[in-house]
């Protein structure tokens, strides 16, 4: 799973090295991984080890119980009030606005290309 947020961009998945009952919630940015890192020992009294993985395709990693992330993902659909994701992202972190637009042109195009096919 991919999951944008204002304070970072994370991949999740179950691989090595978790249980059954865990998650390992990667991201590119060590900003990222401090956020979330941050967010969950504020919240929900989880303090996960960053694990540092320079030369893997997500530089930063760690794992998460199941359960404390599915509390995170729930609690920031609750507390969510923007009514445009991209506008979310300002200010000195115009790079991360620039690939997250990058990703959402990818999508719309993808989306242009679907129903131009369905029209034929």
């Amino acid at each position: 799973m991919w999951l944008y947020l204002k304070t970072g961009f994370y991949s999740i998945v179950h691989k090595e090295p978790c249980k059954k009952d865990e998650l390992l919630v990667r991201a590119r940015a060590s900003e990222d991984m401090d956020a979330l890192q941050k967010l969950l020992k504020d919240k929900y009294q989880f303090e996960g080890e960053v694990i540092n993985s320079p030369r893997a395709d997500y530089a930063y990693r760690m794992v998460v119980p199941r359960e404390t992330f599915a509390l995170f993902i729930l609690n920031a659909a609750i507390e969510l009030r923007y009514d445009n994701f991209k506008n979310t992202i300002k200010g000195k972190d115009y790079k991360r606005h620039d690939a997250y637009m990058r990703c959402w042109e990818a999508m719309y195009e993808w989306q242009r290309d679907l129903q131009r096919a369905r029209e034929k």
